[in-house]
């Protein structure tokens, strides 16, 4: 059945309003991100639209008309949403699906271990609220346990460089990246808690493995099977991935203040959705993290009368609580809390609404 004319012409209105809406949205977002851009994806669409057009029509070979205006129009409006979609799923990402990070509480019936998982690149809010829990865990008496991977020979540390494409000091570079995405490094947070540790070693304990320790136990096990070896990256010596990585960091360092912004909302993006994923299978994690989560438990056992509060990476959890039943069957949960790793800023502008003097 064929549509009256009224019809027709709401169809068609409603059609361009919401080609107006899109492009409006997505516009200012291009815009951000360079008006050069906006403006090439712009010529672009109005031309992937004549060119349909055109193609549609080649028999008539009429001149230029008000279709061929319209399908400009139509084709750049739809390619600068399709453009920005992505950005835009990106940006909203940190909260449509907030990273959620655990604090759990485990227990064998004599004492407690209280696990924070935590992410190297966060909000600022997440540390200081994790960095007051340490305080009150500390002054009730636990003792507080780091994560941190100490510095090996020089052999160890160059196999762990070229093994996760890394180019030495990782701490650095999750601090670069931190203020590129307008996030915070945790060690700018914790390392106040930290500083104490010589002065009170019973109660601040840096409890994780050395890189030498990690070289060690991937020889043994590359030992036991020579085809793990084929299975690291491979490496030229001249650290290529650090140094992609530095130069990307480094023309983020001068964009303009409209592009930090964007990019620093689709940098949370990213590190919500990467970062919230499971864990892939990898031959590295059986050093990265089963090796580190055996010692972890290790040291727990060997204080079977304390009180211990964790902060460790969220992966590790789950291998480290088969580790701990493992040893005793006695571990239970008993109780598990989540926290938002990336929140909003909490930096706010207003204005105070007083009456006239």
């Amino acid at each position: 059945m064929a549509l009256s004319h009224d019809a027709v012409v709401r169809l068609k209105t409603l059609g361009w309003a919401l080609l107006l809406f899109l492009f409006l949205i997505s516009a200012p977002l291009l815009w951000a991100a360079s008006p050069l851009l906006l403006a090439g994806v712009v010529l672009v669409g109005a031309l992937l639209g004549l060119m349909i057009h055109v193609a549609r029509r080649l028999p008539r070979r009429a001149r230029w008309s008000p279709d061929r205006t319209q399908a400009a129009l139509i084709g750049a409006a739809l390619l600068t949403g399709l453009v920005a979609a992505p950005i835009w799923w990106l940006v909203l990402q940190p909260a449509l699906y907030p990273l959620a990070v655990p604090r759990v509480t485990l227990s064998d019936g004599r004492r407690e271990v209280v696990f924070q998982g935590m992410v190297h690149v966060g909000s600022e809010q997440f540390y200081r609220s994790v960095a007051y829990d340490l305080l009150r865990a500390k002054a009730a008496g636990y003792v507080l346990f780091f994560e941190g991977v100490q510095p090996g020979t020089p052999e160890a540390d160059a196999w762990l460089d070229a093994a996760t494409q890394s180019g030495g000091d990782l701490n650095a570079q999750y601090a670069q990246i931190g203020d590129v995405c307008g996030l915070s490094f945790q060690g700018n947070f914790l390392a106040f808690v930290q500083r104490d540790e010589a002065l009170d070693p019973a109660h601040l304990v840096t409890a994780d493995v050395s890189v030498t320790e990690m070289y060690e136990e991937w020889q043994r096990l590359v030992a036991a099977d020579p085809a793990l070896a084929e299975t690291l990256p491979a490496s030229d010596g001249h650290g290529d991935g650090m140094f992609d990585m530095s130069s990307a960091l480094q023309v983020a360092a001068g964009l303009k203040d409209s592009q930090k912004d964007l990019l620093a909302a689709v940098c949370k993006g990213i590190f919500s959705v990467v970062l919230g994923r499971a864990e892939s299978p990898d031959a590295l994690n059986r050093v990265i993290l089963d090796f580190r989560n055996r010692r972890l438990a290790e040291r727990i056992a060997a204080l079977p009368d304390a009180d211990i509060y964790i902060t460790y990476g969220s992966a590790h959890f789950p291998g480290l609580f088969r580790e701990l039943q493992a040893q005793d069957p006695a571990w239970r949960i008993m109780g598990t809390a989540w926290t938002a790793a990336i929140l909003p800023p909490d930096e706010a502008a207003g204005r105070l609404q007083l009456a006239p003097p």
